[in-house]
């Protein structure tokens, strides 16, 4: 359902700017999820659908800054852009959506509910899905399973298909939320607030800008984006998620995705799925090292698959100085050709 149409001005980046329509999209359903809609102006035809996924305790503002927007950019190159918020996330929570239980939550409702939408109110009857970090391992396996006729390709960018490779903190850490859970201290599934860790990224974002400060983790390579453009995405993509939802993506680096319940093998499902891929890794990315990213591209069985490394953090992959040049060109063209 479509809530607000309005004709809007955008940057892409630098001195680009570009008019499209922009719209407000609700699904429908019990858990109503928004999506912000963005095309080319009438009457002009798009290519395809694409949706945008953001990743763990983040929101549509991944994808879009008043600077430097990515959606903008795919809208402005012909497609017709649809950037979700997940459930608890953004303006799906305003829209009384309650906060995500399990990744299954995102990979067997969110996904595919706002998959059907944007197809719907698109015209176009398959989809390509973009995801960040763990919104690449929800389109893995939503595309493997109930969008499995639907998806046109896939493209990942920075998701760690065995989370914790190439990282010993990342290991260790995944081994104590193990532990944790075994204790029972996190049965309750509490809240985490990374919308704070936003905000205390963005104060000391100077601080962890420099190279010289000793960190085994970062959310970008220091240097790689521009200050006023990591200040907004630092304060508007940061949100609210659940220590279940975390869990889950921690155990799938002990070898394998599953539903929670042990019924669904999604990585099977997405290993033997024959669609369009394109996986890109970060090779300073300490969050979603290329250790730990490659393997879906080395374990899938697509007949049309492509790997791309670049010299970028886990942020800076999408917003960085670099990115529009580099990882947004080669999916815009890698789209293109599909």
């Amino acid at each position: 359902m479509i809530l607000r149409t309005e004709t809007v001005e955008q940057v892409v980046d630098g001195s680009r700017r570009v008019r499209l329509v922009k719209e407000v999209v609700m699904t429908p359903g019990a858990e109503p999820l928004g999506m912000v809609r963005k095309r080319p102006l009438p009457p002009k035809q798009t290519r395809g659908a694409v949706l945008l996924i953001h990743g763990f305790g983040q929101n549509r503002y991944t994808w879009h800054g008043s600077s430097r927007s990515f959606s903008a950019f795919l809208a402005a190159e012909g497609w017709d852009v649809f950037n979700a918020d997940l459930r608890g996330h953004g303006r799906s929570r305003r829209f009384g959506s309650g906060r995500a239980r399990t990744l299954d939550a995102y990979i067997l409702g969110d996904v595919p509910t706002c998959a059907e939408e944007a197809m719907r109110l698109s015209g176009h009857e398959q989809i390509f899905l973009i995801g960040h970090s763990m919104g690449g391992l929800v389109s893995y396996c939503a595309a493997a399973t109930s969008l499995r006729a639907r998806v046109r390709g896939i493209v990942t960018i920075g998701s760690p298909y065995r989370f914790g490779h190439g990282s010993r903190l990342l290991g260790s850490l995944a081994a104590l939320l193990r532990v944790l859970r075994f204790t029972g201290v996190l049965d309750s599934n509490p809240h985490l607030p990374l919308r704070f860790v936003g905000r205390h990224l963005r104060k000391r974002r100077a601080l962890w800008d420099k190279s010289w400060i000793p960190a085994p983790v970062r959310a970008w390579t220091p240097g790689s984006t521009e200050e006023e453009i990591l200040d907004e995405y630092l304060e508007r993509a940061f949100d609210w998620t659940s220590v279940q939802v975390a869990y889950d993506i921690l155990r799938n680096g002990r070898g394998g995705l599953v539903s929670q319940d042990g019924t669904v093998d999604y990585g099977s499902a997405f290993e033997h799925l024959d669609r369009p891929l394109l996986v890109i890794a970060g090779d300073t990315d300490t969050l979603a090292p290329p250790e730990s990213v490659r393997p879906a591209y080395a374990r899938s069985r697509s007949s049309d698959r492509t790997y791309r490394v670049y010299p970028m953090g886990h942020v800076d992959l999408v917003v960085g100085r670099e990115a529009p040049s580099t990882v947004w060109a080669t999916i815009g063209q890698w789209m293109a050709q599909r």
